[in-house]
Order: C-alpha cells, then structure tokens, then sequence
C-alpha cells in the first residue's frame, strides 16, 4: 500500500513539469512568454485536469484489483475482509475526485469569463 502510495506520488511529481509547457515569446525565444490570456490558463488547467483525471482511474483500477485479491485471499479472516472493503470505499473516493475534476475545469471556465 505505501509503495503504491510513493509510486504514485514519485510519478506525479515528474510528470507535472512536463504539463507546464513553456512557450517562446515569438519577439524573443530565448525568454518563456507569461500566461497572456485566460484562454492560455484554461489550457495549462485542461492538461492538468485530464492528466489527474488518468492517474485517479487508473490508481481507482489498482486498488479495485488489489482489493479482489485481498477478497479472494482472505479465507474467512475477518481482517483481511475489512482491509479489502476500506481498499474498495477508498477506489470509489479516488473515482468520485477524477469525476469532480472533469467538474472543477468547467466551474474555474465558468467563473473566469
């Protein structure tokens, strides 16, 4: 469960820089431009959002699979049982927060125009 946990966070923290996505200023590309419109910040938000849209589903699908196997192996041990059931609330958790993402893109949008 840790290693899944670090993993997870390890393979987050590369993968945000690279949704930056710096642009040249077209009068001088040796300088990054700013954010110069809202259009520019919905995009950087909108890469955001899908890729944690993905990490959710696909750790959601992680934790579902570990819990059936915990199920599978439990072999009437009530302990096992209740750490495959908690596996599973908190798989539906991570599913209803990349849900709720989709849903804060469109509500930043709304507020910013």
């Amino acid at each position: 469960m840790k290693k899944i946990l670090l993993f997870s966070t390890i393979s987050l923290i590369i993968i945000f820089p690279v949704i930056g996505f710096a642009k040249k200023c077209p009068d001088n590309p040796s300088v990054d431009c700013p954010v110069t419109s809202i259009q520019d910040v919905m995009n950087i938000l909108r890469s955001i959002v899908n890729v944690m849209y993905t990490a959710f589903f696909i750790v959601a699908i992680a934790f579902i699979l570990l819990a059936a196997f915990n199920y599978l192996t439990a072999q009437d041990d009530p302990e096992k049982i209740k750490s495959a059931t908690k596996q599973i609330m908190w798989a539906a958790v991570a599913i209803a927060v990349a849900l709720i993402s989709v849903g804060f893109n469109k509500i930043v949008e709304s507020f910013l125009k």
